[in-house]
């Protein structure tokens, strides 16, 4: 076994240049590296100074609902609950390491218990459009990988985020969720989701009004805690590779 102990970890681009230059020095053919260490290395070559960057798309959603919001969430009347129902909730929003991706977190009231959820939205800048998923305290699997592949829809065009996703039925009924972020402002914005069969009429489910929370409530909430004088360590990572392996 290899070991090195770095603090950064060698670029894709950088790592790919240093096998085709041992390669040529003996006369042996490179095998090709797989294909996302291949897009990897583009995106590091296209960027400035060799860092990738997040991508406008997503830097302009990051800016529009980044933020901690006191949320009021109304369930409409329908056959399970004719009565209705609705409570308070949070919703924080925040970008993820290096702005690549956007998490929205929940804890909110449900007709069937207290909600916790974790969205997670990216930019695809091969198929110029966004992905996400969501994870659930109330589904069997908690998250939905399946319907991050093939089942969602996202789109933002700098004034409302809409989410289209078609939802199968454990007896095959398919079925499709329409939710939409609009009106949104720097301290409020307005969430609806309809459902209905595909291509067919949509009907309310819920609304969610959020406003956002004071400054002062949304630092302390978010401030991290405090590390005891001593404790306090520098953490390097340590990368290992079997002998012949690419990372």
């Amino acid at each position: 076994m290899r070991s090195t102990v770095a603090t950064l970890l060698l670029s894709p681009a950088l790592f790919l240049c240093c096998v085709a230059a041992f390669a040529q020095q003996s006369n042996q053919p490179v095998t090709p590296g797989p294909q996302h260490l291949e897009d990897l290395s583009a995106a590091s070559q296209g960027s400035k100074g060799g860092t990738p960057q997040s991508s406008p798309e997503i830097q302009s959603l990051i800016k529009a609902l980044s933020g901690k919001w006191s949320v009021s969430v109304k369930f409409e009347p329908n056959a399970a609950m004719p009565g209705g129902a609705g409570g308070m909730g949070e919703e924080t929003w925040r970008a993820g390491p290096g702005g690549f991706t956007f998490l929205d977190e929940v804890h909110m009231p449900t007709p069937v218990g207290e909600g916790f959820l974790l969205g997670i939205i990216w930019w695809d800048g091969k198929t110029k459009s966004f992905h996400g998923m969501e994870c659930n305290n109330q589904l069997p699997y908690t998250c939905d990988l399946k319907g991050a592949l093939n089942d969602i829809t996202m789109k933002w065009d700098g004034k409302e985020l809409t989410i289209d996703e078609l939802e199968t039925s454990p007896d095959g009924k398919k079925t499709m969720w329409h939710e939409v972020w609009s009106d949104i402002t720097p301290t409020s914005f307005t969430q609806t989701g309809d459902m209905g069969e595909p291509g067919g009429p949509f009907k309310r489910f819920l609304t969610i009004h959020g406003t956002r929370l004071a400054a002062s409530k949304e630092s302390s909430a978010e401030r991290p805690a405090q590390v005891p004088t001593g404790e306090l360590q520098a953490r390097h990572i340590n990368v290992s590779f079997a002998p012949g392996e690419r990372p």
